[in-house]
């Protein structure tokens, strides 16, 4: 290989470790003065094979031959040191040492602070049903509860002259109930003639219409803030039920039947003035019997008694003629009432709002103000005897 290959192979200055290797360090200083610039230009082959002759070129070649072969395990760069004051050169090259051994654990760091919890994962599936638990103690009996329907209605109110022996003085709708145990709401007048009445009748401003057919008669329509009809039905069962009284009553105008109720009209015109009529007895029979009227005698009243005419009748309505004459008395005075052949009172009739120019078919009651004077108020009550 010709000695100018080494550039090849070597930097110039790379050529300065192959002295220590090849044995040349201890050559005499004053040798090598060429190169003592250390210069690149002075390690050109020329100066160099001028200086080391045959055999030190040869050397030279095999030093660049290691150096090629050993590249990669090259130390670090080369330093020159203890050139001043020594007639020899000197030139360490340092290599890197073994790794020395591990050194002992460090202390644990301070704990960091708590991290922000994450967020909630997803519901779990349900696990299985548990065993079932013991059958717990056995509670205290209760408070003995409320007595039964039945106790509840042989104690219970049947009349508004019952409800006034309890105490309840002011008139208005009350609760009263019938042998079998029904609820039924009644007006009762607690200050009229010595309170105690229970009102099936009302006439006061025109507002309900009691033009109506057999169904509606029979079952009551209106209402507890005007006028009204109790109800065919509920009539008969307040007359028909069975009082405290037992055998005939000697009343202050005569006997009256065991179980029976005394019946009193009242009536006021648009004028203000009152007038009423008072009977001794009041039935009404059931449907079996087309709710015919028991009436007992007129014991008196301003009125006059404009009744006794429909006593023993049955009552009829615009869909159900049961009158004696030959027409419906009913649908000729439009109203539902205990016609005869056909009425001397009709409080039933159309609310005509006073003097009236038709006949007898307004709110009417002959005795008082005649068949074309129709009444503002008027009201059918009962009370036990």
């Amino acid at each position: 290989m010709e000695l100018a290959a080494y550039r090849k192979w070597a930097s110039p200055w790379e050529l300065r470790n192959c002295w220590p290797r090849l044995g040349l360090a201890s050559v005499p200083y004053k040798s090598w003065e060429p190169l003592r610039g250390g210069r690149p230009e002075d390690m050109e082959p020329s100066r160099v094979t001028g200086v080391l002759g045959p055999a030190g070129q040869l050397l030279l070649l095999l030093c660049i031959q290691t150096l090629a072969v050993k590249a990669v395990d090259t130390c670090p760069e080369v330093k020159l040191v203890g050139l001043e004051g020594s007639d020899k050169l000197s030139i360490l090259q340092g290599c890197p040492g073994l790794p020395g051994a591990a050194g002992p654990k460090g202390d644990a760091g301070v704990n960091g602070e708590r991290g922000v919890p994450g967020a909630p994962g997803a519901p779990g599936k349900a696990g299985p049903p548990g065993p079932k638990g013991d059958r717990g103690e056995r509670g205290e009996r209760g408070d003995k509860g409320e007595p039964g329907s039945r106790q509840f209605c042989d104690t219970a109110p049947r009349t508004c002259k019952e409800l006034l022996t309890r105490g309840h003085f002011l008139s208005g709708w009350y609760t009263i109930h019938l042998p079998d145990c029904r609820p039924l709401s009644v007006l009762c007048d607690m200050e009229t003639d010595g309170g105690g009445w229970t009102v099936f009748q009302r006439r006061s401003d025109g507002s309900v219409d009691f033009f109506r057919d057999w169904a509606t008669y029979k079952q009551g329509f209106g209402s507890q803030l005007g006028e009204f009809w109790l109800g065919n039905d509920n009539v008969h069962t307040l007359t028909a039920q069975a009082l405290q009284t037992e055998g005939p009553v000697l009343s202050p105008h005569g006997l009256s039947a065991p179980g029976t109720n005394e019946l009193r009209v009242d009536l006021v015109d648009f004028e203000g003035n009152h007038q009423f009529a008072k009977y001794a007895s009041f039935r009404v029979a059931g449907e079996a019997e087309k709710y015919k009227l028991v009436l007992g005698a007129f014991v008196g009243g301003s009125a006059g008694d404009s009744l006794t005419y429909h006593n023993d009748q049955p009552f009829s309505t615009k869909d159900q003629d049961n009158d004696s004459n030959s027409e419906n008395c009913a649908e000729r005075y439009q109203g539902g009432w205990w016609y005869s052949s056909c009425h001397s009172s009709s409080l039933n009739g159309l609310y005509l709002r006073g003097s009236h120019e038709t006949y007898a078919n307004g709110v009417n009651w002959k005795s008082g103000k005649g068949y074309n004077y129709s009444y503002k108020v008027s009201e059918m009550k009962m009370r036990p005897v």
